[in-house]
């Protein structure tokens, strides 16, 4: 996967690459091309950080519906890849300070950070034996909950969470 790169643009230059990205990232996902759609992702989300709440709050939207479906699809693979290229994305945009200082901008990206950490743990919980997910899945459900409360549940990840834990129970055939 390709490193995001920071580029000085316009507002509207930013917005229609972030469509741009963002509707390739669904056609990559569609086909099954992974690296696509993960570089896509990772590239929207990149310039919707520098660009403002609203943009980035789409952007993380596109991402989350990624990040369930590829959980449906159980993924294991390219969960656990887009979760720490979230979390290298947040961190490489704060080095390079191209992160607005303010508040509201701090807090999307600590949420962009904390989907991240979610995500790569989701790909480890569907990577290992079903016997083994409990754990796992009871942090990931403190940290969806924790992550709805400061988003106001705009992602319903709690939710979200509670419904693939069903899922994966279901899938275990020990339990059935």
């Amino acid at each position: 996967m390709s490193s995001p790169q920071m580029v000085e643009l316009f507002a509207t230059e930013a917005s229609t690459q972030i469509r741009q990205a963002l509707q390739k990232a669904r056609s990559a996902l569609l086909s099954n091309d992974r690296e696509t759609m993960l570089d896509s992702l990772v590239s929207a989300l990149g310039l919707a950080l520098q660009l403002g709440p609203a943009a980035t709050e789409r952007a993380l939207a596109e991402v989350m519906a990624a990040a369930r479906e590829l959980a449906r699809q159980r993924d294991a693979d390219a969960l656990s890849t887009l979760g720490p290229a979230l979390v290298a994305l947040i961190d490489q945009v704060r080095e390079a300070r191209a992160l607005p200082s303010t508040a509201v901008m701090e807090a999307w990206a600590a949420v962009a950070s904390g989907l991240g950490a979610l995500f790569g743990e989701l790909g480890l919980v569907l990577a290992i034996a079903p016997d083994s997910r409990l754990g796992m899945m009871t942090n990931a459900a403190l940290r969806a909950r924790f992550l709805d409360g400061v988003t106001d549940d705009r992602f319903e990840i709690a939710g979200w969470l509670d419904e693939l834990a069903g899922d994966l129970l279901e899938d275990d055939p020990a339990r059935g």
